[in-house]
């Protein structure tokens, strides 16, 4: 989770900075007939955005993954690091610290360890994917369920599916309203209205954002109300309203939904794991008694507790009639029966 409240840093300068830009009126020559005209125009007068050096922004003009990359950062105003992009071989000397920054930022990893796919056109699955994760969310957009409207939605690859639907679902992307062709290139005015969201509507996606993942993760949450870049408000269906920092309570819905999980996990499965995917679990297990978002406290050293609990769990679930119990259910019947946990919850 620790990328994830990185991102939600830069959010927060990001949005800290917006009101610093110039607003003199810029408009080019060639965009009258674009429906992204007002996004061009926005954005350049804001200092987002330039066209080119006849008078030109060339809206229909299709983005290479590198023109894209440079455009992304500029956007984000991200530190730029040419060292970050080091292992890519195909990238021109322009576009390596632009690519840096959002290799550093976690938001680009390349086609693959030595290639990014510099000239290639950047498809429109491929910017839903970077969006989501300038936004510090992917961690959570693969977690959801969705119901997707798009009637073209089975050609989105399957690694960008979740973000193509979150984006749907809050209304940053909507397509033509029936198809999103998510394998055609990217143009610059098709950037231009995406960048006016996620920069000059922050507030209003992120909220959006919010509510579509914390209304599904957390049963008792009604609706959340974004305070500032840091705090947002939790209404619950008993009518309690309660106040939060953001970072601290996405971690919590964040572990809570994986810890919850381990009940899906059964002595069946436990029997075909690794070792070292038992440890993980256990580990895992561990870390969350030990955090503040539990009803637990840790009353033994992680080791010991590791030892303890991987120790019952084999040794239980060598019972084949006992493969039938979850593991959740195994892991705090041990960790209560070893006092290895106190409960230290409310009624």
């Amino acid at each position: 989770m620790k990328k994830t409240f990185a991102f939600l840093l830069t959010f927060t300068v990001l949005f800290s900075s917006l009101g610093s830009f110039a607003s003199a009126s810029v408009t080019f020559k060639d965009i009258n007939s674009s429906p992204m005209k007002f996004y061009i125009e926005e954005l350049a007068k804001n200092n987002v955005i330039t066209g080119y050096a006849d008078g030109t922004f060339r809206p229909k003009e299709k983005l290479t993954r590198a023109q894209f990359a440079k455009m992304l950062a500029l956007a984000m105003e991200l530190p730029l690091d040419a060292k970050a992009a080091a292992q890519f071989t195909d990238l021109a000397d322009w576009s390596r610290p632009y690519v840096g920054a959002l290799v550093k930022a976690d938001i680009t990893y390349g086609k693959s360890n030595t290639l990014f796919g510099s000239n290639a056109l950047i498809t429109r699955q491929e910017m839903a994917v970077m969006f989501v994760r300038a936004m510090g969310l992917e961690e959570f957009v693969g977690l959801l369920e969705y119901d997707p409207s798009f009637t073209d939605f089975n050609k989105v690859s399957s690694w960008a599916q979740p973000h193509v639907a979150f984006l749907y679902d809050i209304g940053f992307i909507e397509g033509n309203g029936e198809y999103y062709f998510p394998q055609d290139a990217t143009t610059r005015e098709a950037f231009a209205k995406l960048t006016y969201r996620f920069k000059m509507q922050e507030d209003l996606y992120f909220e959006r954002a919010l509510n579509r993942i914390i209304l599904e993760m957390v049963e008792e949450a009604v609706d959340v109300t974004l305070i500032n870049p840091e705090t947002i408000e939790v209404t619950y269906d008993d009518g309690e309203v309660v106040e939060y920092d953001i970072a601290y309570y996405l971690e919590g819905v964040y572990m809570s939904f994986h810890y919850d999980s381990l009940a899906y996990l059964d002595g069946f499965m436990w029997q075909k794991m690794t070792s070292a995917e038992k440890k993980e679990i256990i580990m895992f297990a561990i870390q969350y008694w030990d955090s503040e978002y539990s009803d637990y406290i840790l009353k033994k050293s992680p080791e010991q507790a590791y030892s303890i609990l991987l120790s019952r769990l084999n040794n239980y679930y060598v019972n084949s009639t006992n493969n039938k119990d979850d593991v959740l259910k195994m892991l705090l019947m041990t960790a209560n029966d070893t006092y290895t946990i106190e409960y230290v919850g409310g009624e």
